[in-house]
């Protein structure tokens, strides 16, 4: 028996785990969980591997080098775990790949003087922000939580020194930003964080009087209630969600999609089912995805199969949510349905 593997022990117990909690929640027995801490063997699959990682919150590369020189029982070939361990983003890598010369040196020049700060500026920022959002397809939440954080602190600055003639568009930013940061918390069940990100995505939304933001916040609330099954607060925040009508579209089919899946959890079939026919609707309709926002390029047809199926799920259509699952990776682009936030489209779809 090998030495037992300390950082993994330490990841499970700062992850607030214990062995049993940690094989219940990856749905592994917990003589597997012991065998992984003292180096018998390593997660079989992909797909393990990346939730094991996110039960840890840590990155999939600290945890591929947790198992390194683990001898005995081989898991897939090191370039299969690759595609999935995609190095973590840099703030200095993002303003290199994303931009160009010159728009580097504007951002970084705005870094040391936020009074300067105009419009532009703020469009440079945002295409960071979106160049993070895809690196997150590549890697996970966690890998990319170190330099979203670095860009809020940006976005803060930008809106503490903001003129008044571009202080609904810094704020507006802003809002944008703590809303990714707390919907990056949810995978890791780290809920005081997403909540407090989140809450203050919505206040400052309010702020710049932002109806895209100020709903894409209220309906990540409503999610990550969801997801701790507190259906009377996800309720009450989507219907705030659905309020403002002055929202894209694709937004308005993700809120549909959400207060369904809440009323069916609710036991309200009827009503359920009459928000999944106005969703399933506004999606046979949605614009070209050219004319998608930058916080939602996702979108798409093949995505809201996905929301479609847990909506299903949750009125008991088991196998129909099956199918729309499997339709809805089978359609999505292979670096989403491999992504970490398709993980439970994944799981729905291989449901017997």
């Amino acid at each position: 028996m090998k030495e037992p593997r300390r950082a993994l022990v330490t990841d499970r117990e700062r992850a607030g785990h214990t062995q049993e909690s940690l094989a219940t929640a990856l749905g592994v027995d917990v003589k597997t969980v012991r065998n992984w801490e003292n180096g018998t063997y390593k997660p079989r699959t992909p797909d393990l591997h990346r939730r094991l990682a996110e039960e840890l919150r840590i990155t999939r590369r600290q945890l591929t080098l947790r198992f390194d020189h683990t001898a005995h029982n081989e898991i897939d070939p090191p370039d299969q775990l690759a595609e999935h361990q995609a190095r973590p983003p840099r703030l200095a890598s993002v303003l290199e790949e994303a931009l160009d010369s010159e728009e580097a040196d504007r951002l970084s020049y705005s870094l040391h003087w936020p009074e300067s700060v105009d419009h532009s500026t703020l469009d440079i920022l945002q295409r960071c922000l979106t160049y993070i959002r895809h690196a997150e397809d590549d890697t996970s939440s966690s890998a990319v939580i170190p330099v979203v954080g670095e860009v809020q602190r940006i976005a803060n600055s930008f809106a503490n020194a903001s003129r008044a003639s571009i202080r609904r568009h810094a704020t507006g930013l802003l809002s944008e930003v703590e809303q990714y940061r707390g919907w990056l918390a949810i995978p890791s069940r780290d809920w005081h964080t997403a909540q407090r990100h989140l809450d203050r995505a919505t206040v400052v939304a309010l702020e710049s009087d932002d109806p895209l933001r100020l709903s894409t916040a209220l309906s990540f609330s409503a999610y990550s209630a969801l997801r701790r099954f507190d259906l009377s607060s996800a309720d009450a925040l989507s219907e705030a969600a659905l309020r403002d009508k002055r929202v894209h579209a694709g937004l308005r089919a993700y809120e549909l999609f959400q207060r369904a899946e809440i009323l069916a959890r609710s036991a309200l079939r009827k009503a359920s089912v009459a928000l999944l026919l106005s969703a399933d609707g506004l999606v046979e309709h949605l614009p070209d995805d050219t004319d998608l926002p930058s916080s939602g390029y996702w979108y798409t047809p093949p995505f809201f199969l996905g929301q479609k199926a847990f909506v299903l799920r949750a009125l008991g259509d088991y196998s129909g949510a099956r199918q729309a699952a499997v339709d809805c990776l089978a359609e999505m682009p292979p670096d989403w349905s491999e992504s970490e936030w398709a993980a439970r489209r994944r799981e729905l779809a291989g449901a017997g």
